[in-house]
């Protein structure tokens, strides 16, 4: 391990990953502490902090909800030697499962704050599903209110938010008995969108996913692109 001083000069690696599957259920804190150690058995020339519990330099983007997949999660590692990108995915990817893989490593000078879009694929099993109920999801994300009640702080009562202006685009298919929605929520951190609202929306406005018996009906949700203000993919 090399602790520099925080005016050492250091590049930043950003790497692009896939978290699927069964690490869907591990929380961000784990993620930090698995990917902690992942960096440090592949020993890559990483940048720590100054003090008493030197950690390695980690930012991630737009922290994924437990229960949400993902092929577009990006972490920025700052690292004192300029190794090649290509090294540093393989190093990464031999200490890591096939459910979370490095899918791309660049330098870069951008900021992750840069992220303003996120994409998310909705699959649906519900009663009733066909193309009017998918046509009713599609309206009631796209109309002008699409209200949610929202937690604040533990003990505090929920409040109720219209997140329609967080929505930039919807669209809902039924195919195979089952909607389908792809939706391009924000991910600004001022009015970020957790896509479990999506869920929560619609159903309150369109009655989805309320069978009494549990194990009838279900959903997933996968984050699958990532885009800055303009809309041009995130990188």
């Amino acid at each position: 391990m090399v602790q520099l001083t925080p005016n050492h000069p250091y590049v930043t690696l950003r790497v692009k990953f896939k978290k699927v599957g069964s690490l869907q259920y591990i929380s961000h804190l784990d993620l930090v502490r698995t990917m902690h150690k992942i960096i440090v058995r592949a020993k890559l020339p990483v940048w720590y902090t100054a003090g008493y519990n030197p950690k390695p330099k980690m930012i991630f983007a737009a922290p994924l909800s437990i229960g949400t997949e993902s092929v577009c999660e990006f972490m920025d590692i700052r690292l004192i030697d300029d190794i090649s990108p290509e090294l540093a995915k393989a190093r990464l990817n031999e200490n890591m499962t096939d459910e979370m893989q490095v899918l791309d490593a660049y330098y870069t000078e951008g900021k992750l704050t840069e992220l303003r879009w996120l994409e998310y694929d909705f699959i649906i099993c519900t009663d009733n599903a066909s193309d009017s109920l998918a046509d009713e999801c599609e309206r009631a994300l796209l109309s002008d209110s699409v209200t949610v009640e929202k937690k604040t702080k533990p003990g505090e009562p929920t409040v109720t938010t219209n997140i329609a202006p967080m929505i930039k685009s919807a669209r809902a298919t039924y195919r195979d008995g089952l909607i389908h929605i792809n939706a391009v929520l924000s991910a600004d951190p001022s009015s970020f969108l957790n896509p479990e609202y999506i869920i929560r929306a619609l159903r309150d406005s369109v009655g989805i996913l309320k069978n009494p018996r549990l194990t009838e009906e279900s959903y997933s949700i996968m984050r699958c692109g990532a885009y800055r203000e303009d809309m041009t993919d995130f990188r």
